[in-house]
Parts: C-alpha cells; structure tokens; sequence
C-alpha cells in the first residue's frame, strides 16, 4: 500500500536514528543507510524518495534518500550525483 511522502524533517529523524544506532550505517555504507532510513520512514506511515545514482570524474556510487527533492543529511546538494534509480511515494487512493 502507498504511504505519506516524508517531510525533511520525518525523513531526517529516521536517518539521525538509523546512524545512532548502527556504526555500519554511520559510516561509509550508504546503501544500507538509506535503505535502512527508508524503512524506518515506512514503519512510521510515510515514504521518503530512495535514490541511488552515481558520478564520474571520479566515478563514485552512492545511495540517499530526499524528500521534497532534495537529498535529505547528505553533505552534497542536489545534482552532486546522476541518479539512476528512484523510489518515490506512491499516493494511496481512496474509494
């Protein structure tokens, strides 16, 4: 079922928490982070943007999740990466 789209705010706390708790996601695994982040997020009824993309010049890969379209506790604004990937909020319809 479709879920909220998260605030920044929803979407910060969740990864605050996330990185409390987990020296993996608090360090260089951002795949688990965001998608740890993510489902902290779903647990509580909303649904952040989930993207993985990547750069080049050097090439790097990386996973964040947005909300609002931006990139949400990530030290790189919007656009530092080409995203290939995105899961964005599905809006639930009532009957």
């Amino acid at each position: 079922r479709g879920a909220r789209p998260a605030t920044a705010e929803q979407a910060l706390a969740a990864r605050r928490a996330v990185v409390a708790v987990s020296l993996r996601c608090a360090g260089q695994a951002c795949l688990q982070r965001s998608i740890a982040a993510a489902l902290l997020c779903r647990s509580r009824g909303v649904w952040p943007t989930w993207c993985t993309g990547v750069r080049t010049s050097p090439f790097e890969a990386h996973a964040w999740i947005e909300a609002a379209g931006e990139p949400v506790g990530e030290p790189y604004p919007a656009g530092h990466y080409r995203p290939l990937l995105s899961v964005a909020p599905v809006a639930v319809q009532r009957s």
